[in-house]
């Protein structure tokens, strides 16, 4: 079926093939939000609500930091992670990350440290968990890595191509679920392969949301649960996207493995996290030297569909670079997307600081226009508009949209941008209502208290 453009197009334009292969009612004139022409409104609106409201929702906040599915398995990855052999790996990353001349600010380059000490984290809870078939919990914010989604849950796991596993769970409130199975671990020299996929939407269910789920070499029958394991295929990612953080809650999912050959563990576990470290810090770092100059500067490439990472998504990247008195204002449609989320990212492409800063958005938590778009800005200073994008000490740095679940003939328009000083902000968005300072900390709080609930919440 041939593409069609969304609402308010006139064309189609493809992402670079590179950039690709990544993934992944309003006032009618600018007014405070606290002015009396809001009337009560304001001191009754419940931030995070999915109500439709003219004042900004609440962001929710990142996942709590729970790691593998128990505390030995914890301890080991934090050990495997300082272990001397990991240490010398990171010193001689850090000094080949620091000449690779991708720490273009000095916030970039302040973020390497705890950049490197995350990555090494993330691949010793990887490996800590290799032939024990359980599903590790990854991308918490001290453990980031290939620009992670704020909005969706991730966890994964080591598999072999000849095994039989069986996957029990029970669906939550996750506006999705995504099972993919790849041929590679993403970032080991290669993003990898998907060799099997399924969505939540295509997911039968029970009442009250249990499931179970095969995955075998085998084509399965039709109308079960089963995703077939292709050739090569070793480990499997799946993705709760959460377009609620303040009510939404993930799967409960345990992995199991009924038949066929398991996955030897690392013979010398250190060496491993070293090694593997050292190719997807390397391999990050590449991929964003050959990214960087065919993305557009304070432009958005044409919205495109994904090729590699998510399948069925929709993707759209740029990167900024701008002054601390400067705006890039863009205006995004949102073409009636179940889900559509905006982040930035730092040149060691993962997600910038979302947790106590408000460096990303998805449409629950977004003051739409009446047409269907949403403005944003992104300024390094709060321009006082609810759909303010904060690069947290950035002047330079990624942008992402990504759109999700829209019928296979729907592309977004092209996103509008614009360049402005922050003195000529009022005057250039003139249909947009400012949002005072008690307003935006309420934000910012409601980022830490969403926090402390998923953590209360997630599936133990």
């Amino acid at each position: 079926m041939a593409l069609t453009m969304h609402a308010r197009s006139l064309t189609t334009a493809a992402i670079p093939a590179l950039v690709g292969a990544l993934l992944l009612s309003s006032p009618s004139a600018a007014q405070p939000l606290d002015s009396p022409g809001f009337g009560n409104s304001v001191s009754s609106f419940e931030f995070g609500s999915s109500s439709p409201s003219a004042h900004c929702p609440r962001s929710p906040l990142a996942p709590p930091i729970k790691f593998l599915d128990s505390d030995s398995l914890n301890a080991t990855a934090m050990s495997l992670a300082e272990d001397p052999v990991v240490a010398a790996a990171k010193s001689k990353l850090r000094q080949t990350l620091t000449d690779s001349g991708l720490a273009t600010d000095a916030a970039t380059a302040a973020e390497l440290p705890s950049y490197i000490d995350g990555l090494a984290l993330a691949v010793a809870s990887d490996v800590a968990n290799i032939g024990r078939t359980s599903l590790a919990w990854d991308d918490q914010p001290d453990r980031r890595w290939g620009l992670d989604n704020p909005d969706v849950i991730y966890r994964s796991a080591t598999i072999d191509e000849n095994g039989s596993y069986l996957i029990r769970g029970t669906r939550h409130s996750s506006q999705n679920i995504y099972f993919q199975v790849l041929d590679a671990y993403p970032g080991d020299g290669t993003l990898g392969t998907t060799t099997g996929f399924l969505a939540g939407n295509s997911l039968v269910t029970a009442s009250d949301g249990s499931f179970t789920l095969t995955l075998s070499a085998d084509p399965g029958q039709p109308g079960e649960n089963h995703i077939t394991l292709g050739k090569g295929s070793k480990r499997i990612i799946v993705r709760d996207t959460l377009a609620n953080w303040a009510t939404d809650t993930p799967a409960d999912l345990q992995l199991t493995q009924v038949d066929g050959p398991g996955v030897p563990q690392p013979t010398d576990a250190a060496s491993e996290v070293a090694r593997r470290m050292t190719l997807q810090g390397e391999f990050w770092a590449n991929y964003v030297k050959q990214l960087l100059p065919v993305l557009p500067v304070n432009t958005v490439a044409a919205p495109s569909p994904t090729r590699g990472g998510l399948p069925g998504q929709v993707g759209a990247f740029a990167q900024f670079n701008l002054a601390p008195n400067e705006a890039l204002v863009l205006t995004v449609d949102l073409a009636d997307a179940p889900y559509f989320g905006m982040q930035l990212g730092n040149n060691w492409f993962t997600s910038m600081n979302y947790w106590d800063h408000q460096s990303s958005l998805n449409r629950s938590q977004v003051l739409p226009n009446p047409d269907g778009t949403a403005t944003f800005v992104v300024s390094q200073q709060d321009p006082n508009v609810c759909n303010w994008i904060d690069p947290d000490g950035h002047n330079r740095g990624l942008i992402f949209l990504r759109w999700q679940d829209l019928p296979t003939d729907v592309i977004p328009a092209p996103v509008a941008s614009k360049v402005i000083t922050l003195d000529k902000l009022n005057e250039t968005l003139t249909d947009v209502p400012k949002i005072n300072q008690g307003l935006r900390q309420s934000q910012l709080e409601h980022r830490e208290t969403t926090l402390h609930r998923r953590s209360a919440t997630w599936p133990r």
